[in-house]
């Protein structure tokens, strides 16, 4: 072999802390030790953080054949959906040097589709109202850090968002459940604790809740709405499901206008869990705080992926795949809602849309052990407890993803569990 070879072969398992070099003597095989860095215990709030997204860990292990409690869809529902080949020019049309890093508010031609969208849906909005992210994870990171400090108290639903419980928890927030209920919030529960905490932040989901699919009526809209405005308190509505076709519930946005309410939406969920991208919109002011923040954490947002997204949009390739992906969803649902009926199960609630369903179980059930039988099984599911704010002592519960419970190993599974 030539000497270029063999330098390549020790460079690459120098980079990989396999060997080591010595000036003027050559290449030596690593000790474990000299290239293992010792762990720290971590703060007890980062420890309980990192335990809270158990379940996020998981889903990407990908270590189960059935993956009923997973967030996602299938990769087959989303083939296609990202197209392989780009028009050639599509680049070339960048606002400005192709190498920068654009505006800090996102791709221009991706926030006028967006406010286009919302407009169309009776939504006046403007393209300096809207945000561009990392995904709606991201965005909630921006409102966290600008608007809360530790110690701060926060309002949050109960069974809700389990990746925000764990935001929470790490900025040593103080967060405390509104129980869900199929109409949305406990609208006099809210009112009583915001009276009594001074809340600074609501965080909901108005439609297609994560876990269990209920959407806001337009009664709870308006009496969350209310309270905000009585008691002081901001509203952070986290809605990806924003763009599926023909969706139930009221956005809090539709009435308030981004007077106490931003509004958060993704294109990761329905595109690709690795397509980063999303937005929030609010008022303008906060619209500039966040953007102002958004430069200071990660200088900007992905300028390539928000042009194909925006191509995808203006191609109309986007809106046939969620229609194509809204068909399925209700095909799935319809069949795991009659599989579950046979079995003498019922759902938190029966108009439940988007991805998610919180399924009921027997008072015999021990989640915890339920949990361990399943993935002893190749089973992955999701525990409700995983979703609570705090310690929960009602029934038994799981957050199944319709879109993958079109297999019988689940159903199987359950048959065996109530029995015993």
């Amino acid at each position: 072999m030539s000497k270029t070879t063999m330098v390549e072969a020790y460079e690459r398992l120098s980079a990989r802390g396999l060997i080591r070099s010595v000036q003027g003597s050559g290449f030596y095989v690593s000790s474990a030790e000299s290239f293992m860095v010792p762990e720290p215990n971590p703060p007890r709030h980062v420890a309980e953080a990192i335990d809270m997204i158990s379940l996020l860990t998981a889903q990407l292990d990908q270590n189960h054949a059935v993956r009923i409690g997973d967030g996602r869809p299938p990769e087959s529902w989303m083939q296609g959906a990202i197209p392989s080949q780009f028009p050639k020019n599509l680049f070339s049309k960048m606002d400005g040097d192709q190498s920068g890093y654009g505006s800090a508010y996102g791709h221009s031609t991706l926030r006028e589709m967006i406010a286009v969208k919302h407009n169309r849906d009776g939504l006046p909005i403007s393209t300096d109202q809207i945000v561009t992210t990392f995904g709606a994870n991201h965005a909630l990171d921006l409102i966290i850090r600008r608007f809360l400090e530790p110690g701060d108290t926060v309002l949050v639903d109960d069974p809700g968002y389990y990746p925000l419980l764990a935001k929470l928890k790490l900025h040593k927030i103080n967060a405390i459940g509104v129980p869900r209920t199929t109409e949305g919030t406990d609208v006099d529960v809210i009112r009583a604790v915001a009276r009594d905490l001074k809340p600074k932040i609501f965080f909901t989901q108005s439609t297609c809740q994560n876990p269990t699919g209920s959407s806001y009526s337009l009664a709870c809209a308006h009496a969350v709405l209310q309270s905000a405005m009585q008691f002081g308190f901001m509203v952070v509505d986290n809605d990806p499901f924003t763009d599926l076709p023909d969706q139930q519930g009221v956005r809090l946005a539709s009435l308030d206008h981004f007077q106490s309410v931003i509004a958060i939406s993704s294109f990761s969920k329905l595109l690709s869990a690795s397509f980063r991208v999303g937005y929030l919109v609010a008022a303008r002011k906060v619209a500039r705080e966040m953007t102002a923040l958004k430069m200071v954490t990660t200088v900007n947002s992905s300028r390539f992926s928000e042009m194909i997204v925006a191509d995808m949009i203006v191609s109309q390739r986007y809106q046939k795949h969620l229609k194509r992906l809204k068909q399925r969803i209700d095909a799935a649902r319809q069949s795991y809602l009659s599989r579950i009926t046979q079995l003498g199960l019922k759902v938190f609630d029966p108009n439940e849309r988007g991805f998610y369903s919180l399924l009921l179980l027997p008072d015999h059930i021990d989640e915890s052990q339920l949990a361990r039988n399943a993935s002893d099984k190749g089973i992955f599911v999701a525990p409700g407890r995983l979703f609570r704010t705090g310690d929960y002592s009602g029934p038994a519960t799981l957050r199944v993803n319709v879109t993958r419970s079109e297999g019988p190993q689940f159903y199987r599974f359950l048959k065996s569990e109530i029995g015993a």
